[in-house]
């Protein structure tokens, strides 16, 4: 009864206070560690995008309207020619969250009866419509998360990423093989797991893994996310692996990889590194992004300055040894516009590359400190929104990305200034997220 108690009033903070705060951090026995990600996939998969989209939803509605949004009423369908429309048009061609632009019987949808579906919030200019196919039943997910399977399949996929892959799933992968590298030699008697915290079956598979090898500890530690949130870790991925240990082993959850030294290091080594391409005497405004989120009360938002100022104060440090004007704000690329943020209260990323061409600055350096790596989000959502404070941006062209061992650099320019996006710490910066991942999962075993 008092349990129940606990979670109705801490609500969607009871991970982080229950499963966080309050956990014995001892460890007792052999070691199992699993070392998690979100799990996007290198190649499209409708079953990430479904299952994160879902998330999504039940994380944000309440249980009625779930029942109503979460509604499979068809096959969604979107033209990736006009993927982003709000009003009815006669489409050119339409594709499913498959990528498939026919139906069963292989005629094409766009010559189906079809029903336009107008944006599910109206107000919000980035929510899009989509057609839907009644005619062979149900399309197997909520209609609402098949229109966001069905655009990255057609327009992501399709026509904007040239490689038809990501490099997400390529960094995570080495970022896990040279931490436990390193751990191995460290904790000779662990185990370890590479987990995806979107996929409850990846994470059951690494948790029954590890019970079977004889594991009485289990650390969990996710490295893709410098800042740990309630909708992320506290009150998604901590209580799934509560529930799939079942009390057969103690859990151990490893703190937030911002914490460690080394993961600034690398976002300050990024920024060291395209300064020194620039003249000393060129007036910068530096831009540290985050990804941003629209809810009133959330973790994250007090845990945020453990890294964020730390980080602030280090990147500050390497702007004052150039010679030229330079000032640094903090921006969300995400849940600051006038739709989310109505009031003014947040700073959004097309703001601050606004502000560095309204106020004449030769460079806006931009660096993404949320993210250790590239994903359909930063490359393409985020950047459709940000990117847009440049008169010649153009959201339908292409994005190539053929060295993942290279940080993706993409550059802009408006007036007298100078855009440049400096890309995530990969290839040579990956070895900062490696050694603040060992840090972290040392730190959480030394009780």
């Amino acid at each position: 009864m008092f349990d129940r108690i606990k979670r109705w009033r801490l609500g969607k903070h009871h991970g982080y206070e229950t499963f966080f705060k309050e956990q014995d951090r001892r460890p007792a026995g052999k070691p199992g560690i699993i070392l998690a990600d979100i799990g996007m996939p290198e190649a499209y998969e409708p079953e990430f995008y479904i299952n994160y989209m879902d998330h999504v939803f039940r994380y944000t509605l309440p249980p009625f309207l779930q029942r109503i949004v979460l509604a499979d009423r068809g096959i969604a369908l979107i033209d990736p020619q006009n993927p982003l429309a709000r009003e009815p048009f006669d489409p050119r061609q339409l594709v499913d969250m498959h990528g498939s632009f026919t139906n069963r019987e292989g005629r094409p949808y766009v010559e189906c009866d079809v029903i336009w579906r107008p944006p599910g919030m109206k107000k919000n200019p980035w929510d899009n419509g989509y057609f839907l196919y009644t005619s062979e039943g149900k399309g197997g997910a909520p209609d609402v998360c098949q229109k966001t399977g069905a655009k990255v399949a057609g327009w992501y996929f399709g026509h904007l990423l040239p490689e038809r892959k990501i490099a997400w799933a390529y960094q995570c992968g080495r970022v896990y093989e040279e931490a436990v590298g390193v751990l191995r030699e460290r904790l000779p008697q662990a185990e370890f797991r590479h987990a995806w915290y979107a996929y409850e079956d990846s994470m059951r598979q690494a948790v029954e893994e590890l019970l079977t090898a004889g594991c009485r500890t289990i650390v969990y530690q996710c490295f893709c996310n410098p800042v740990y949130s309630d909708f992320e870790e506290y009150a998604y991925a901590m209580p799934m692996v509560q529930k799939l240990v079942n009390g057969r082993a103690k859990v151990i959850y490893a703190d937030q990889l911002g914490n460690q030294p080394a993961l600034r290091e690398a976002y300050v080594q990024i920024i060291r590194d395209r300064l020194a391409q620039l003249p000393r005497h060129a007036s910068v405004l530096l831009i540290l992004s985050k990804h941003g989120h629209p809810f009133k009360k959330e973790t994250q938002d007090a845990r945020g300055p453990e890294y964020r100022q730390p980080l602030e104060a280090e990147a500050s440090r390497v702007m004052e040894g150039r010679n030229g004007q330079w000032a640094l704000v903090w921006s969300d690329d995400e849940y600051a516009d006038e739709y989310w943020d109505p009031k003014n209260i947040k700073f959004e990323t097309r703001a601050a590359y606004r502000r560095a061409i309204d106020e004449g600055y030769d460079y806006a350096l931009e660096v993404p400190t949320d993210f250790i790596a590239e994903n359909t989000d930063l490359m393409i959502l985020h950047a459709m929104k940000k990117f847009s404070a440049f008169a010649g941006y153009d959201p339908h062209a292409p994005i190539p990305y053929p060295d993942w061992e290279q940080p993706l650099v993409r550059t802009f320019r408006d007036g007298k200034t100078t855009g440049i996006y400096a890309g995530c710490p990969v290839g040579p910066y990956r070895r900062y997220v490696v050694d603040a991942t060992v840090a972290s999962v040392l730190d959480a075993l030394s009780g």
